[in-house]
């Protein structure tokens, strides 16, 4: 038997590299249609199973008329777009893919760490704009980062290989994460906490690295960034929303935020005429070098995208031809025996 897939924005790749994973019982319908609700009744009512690798809102409006779908993939770890409870309530169940990009995003929090840390954009830009007046070691934010306090605000899969990065360049690792098992910290030989105001508290650098939720977002709020040590690097490459971007533009104003490093953003693009943003791009002499931003790039590379497409595929064929589903996000509203 043959499945239908369907793909809204297959802008990561042709049809000839989602056949390339070799699954044969599945036929893709690829469409370059951003918006999952202006996709027409008839495409959504005679698909098997629908994937999506962006992150736009895929809502009750769309999934009550995919009448036929088994299953519905958010090829990536983020899946707070989609809305869980209309898909229990008409039997689909949703997967993510979380097993892709992992060592890419922690390399990525690690690089903008060392930016700061090592003065890397600051020195190029100023090499630039002259020699031999640009041609000078002295620049006030650089830090040793042995023996430095990094805090890692959710300890998963990225958390975790960020922070055994950290402690290969000798950093001492503090961990606040509510939902992480007994003992797990010890595993990895890093510091537990048990509020997110003792890990502000007492750390040099913050990382996030959380997922979405309603108890996540703007997580680091006005309160959060009163609790930091002065001088304190921010740094998110986990999702947009976590951050209050109006308090983190007052943390860097007014301090204790001496640097900042964001790959996400609440609004993406980054809102051009947000205080924030609008000052970076005007290069403010008081924000200049001390902000560092990347268009959520922090999970591509050529590999990451490749795993990204196949292992959503093979989750999709496994599923359809009856074997358990792996990354099932929604199984506490749906029970096994609603499904269709």
């Amino acid at each position: 038997m043959t499945f239908r897939v369907l793909i809204s924005d297959p802008k990561i790749g042709d049809l000839k590299l989602f056949e390339a994973a070799g699954r044969s019982n599945l036929a893709f319908d690829l469409r370059e249609i951003g918006m999952p609700a202006d996709f027409p009744d008839d495409v959504l009512a005679a698909c098997d199973a629908f994937c999506m690798f962006n992150v736009k809102p895929m809502g009750a409006d769309v999934i009550d008329r995919m009448t036929r779908c088994r299953l519905l993939v958010r090829a990536g770890v983020g899946f707070d777009n989609v809305d869980l409870a209309a898909a229990a309530r008409n039997g689909i169940p949703v997967a993510n893919v979380p097993d892709y990009g992992i060592n890419e995003v922690a390399d990525h929090a690690l690089a903008l760490i060392m930016t700061f840390t090592r003065g890397i954009r600051f020195y190029s830009t100023r090499m630039q704009a002259g020699l031999p007046q640009g041609w000078a070691w002295d620049n006030a934010f650089n830090r040793r980062t042995y023996r430095r306090r990094v805090g890692i605000v959710g300890l998963g899969r990225i958390g975790s290989a960020f922070a055994r990065r950290c402690q290969g360049l000798g950093m001492e690792v503090i961990a606040y994460d509510p939902y992480l098992p007994s003992g797990a910290e010890l595993s990895l030989n890093v510091t537990r906490v048990a509020s997110l105001k003792d890990l502000l508290g007492a750390c040099d650098i913050v990382s996030m690295h959380v997922p979405l939720t309603p108890e996540t977002e703007r997580m680091i709020d006005r309160e959060a960034i009163a609790a930091m040590r002065p001088g304190t690097f921010l740094i998110n490459t986990s999702r947009g929303p976590v951050i209050d971007l109006d308090a983190a533009y007052e943390g860097m104003k007014n301090g204790p935020i001496q640097c900042l490093g964001l790959d996400v953003f609440p609004v993406e693009p980054a809102d051009p005429e947000h205080p924030l943003i609008k000052a970076w791009l005007a290069r403010e002499a008081w924000i200049d070098d001390r902000l560092v931003l990347t268009p959520h790039a922090a999970f591509f590379s050529p590999d990451a995208v490749v795993d990204m497409r196949t292992n959503a595929i093979h989750l999709i064929a496994d599923y359809l031809e009856g074997k358990p589903l792996r990354n099932w996000v929604n199984a506490d509203l749906l029970s096994p025996d609603r499904r269709r």
